[in-house]
C-alpha cells in the first residue's frame, strides 16, 4: 500500500514538473484545441453525455449499496 502511494506520488510530481517546464508551448496547443472543442454544439452534447453518466453513476449507486 505504502509502495503503490509512492508511485503515484513520484508519477504526479513528475507530471507537475512538465506542466510547470512547458507551461507555454502547452498552452499554445492547448488554446488551439479547446477553440475547436468547445463550440455550442459540442458543449451541448458534452453536458447531455455527462447528464446522462450522472444519473447512471447515481442509479448504479442506488442499487450497489
Amino acid at each position: 500500500m505504502i509502495s503503490e502511494k509512492i508511485i503515484v506520488g513520484a508519477i504526479l510530481i513528475v507530471i507537475g514538473i512538465v506542466f510547470s517546464l512547458n507551461n507555454k508551448n502547452i498552452s499554445k496547443g492547448a488554446s488551439k484545441f479547446y477553440q475547436k472543442l468547445y463550440t455550442e454544439k459540442n458543449l451541448s452534447v458534452m453536458f447531455r453525455a455527462v447528464g446522462l453518466l450522472l444519473i447512471v453513476g447515481g442509479m448504479v449507486l442506488m442499487v450497489v449499496n
